[in-house]
């Protein structure tokens, strides 16, 4: 719960994005709390993987210093592990590439959701989410 404070924070227009494998859910019936789970991991290593990036710095900070209060995140879903890894190959090749983490949850040796550090959703990104079929989670 946050708090409530007068001003509204200052939007950075970063956001998060989360990449989850469908086939978790319809295909290998993982319950929807683990599934959460593999969200949540992604999402704390990539911010600790690259806590010294200027965008995640400012993502958490923002310019007032209340950037965690203006977070944004949208979780995607891609149908399955190959996307999942296509995903990966396609940000390594971007131009001005996004760093991202693919999580893998042990000890099955999984690879279960991906996070890029918030970004400004560049027409790269879009197209390599359009190539490997990556779309909002519903």
């Amino acid at each position: 719960m946050s708090t409530v404070s007068g001003d509204a924070p200052k939007p950075t227009g970063l956001v998060m994005q989360i990449i989850i494998r469908r086939d978790l859910l319809t295909v290998l019936s993982w319950p929807i709390g683990p599934l959460l789970a593999q969200s949540a991991h992604a999402a704390t290593a990539v911010l600790h993987r690259y806590k010294d990036h200027p965008d995640v710095i400012t993502y958490l900070e923002g310019e007032d210093g209340r950037g965690w209060e203006g977070m944004r995140k949208v979780v995607m879903e891609v149908p399955d592990e190959a996307a999942l890894r296509m995903m990966g190959e396609k940000l390594d090749g971007m131009t001005n590439r996004i760093p991202y983490h693919i999580w893998i949850e042990q000890p099955e040796n999984t690879p279960t959701a991906l996070a890029l550090i918030p970004n400004k959703r560049p027409k790269a990104l879009k197209k390599i989410m359009d190539e490997v079929g990556c779309d909002l989670f519903k």
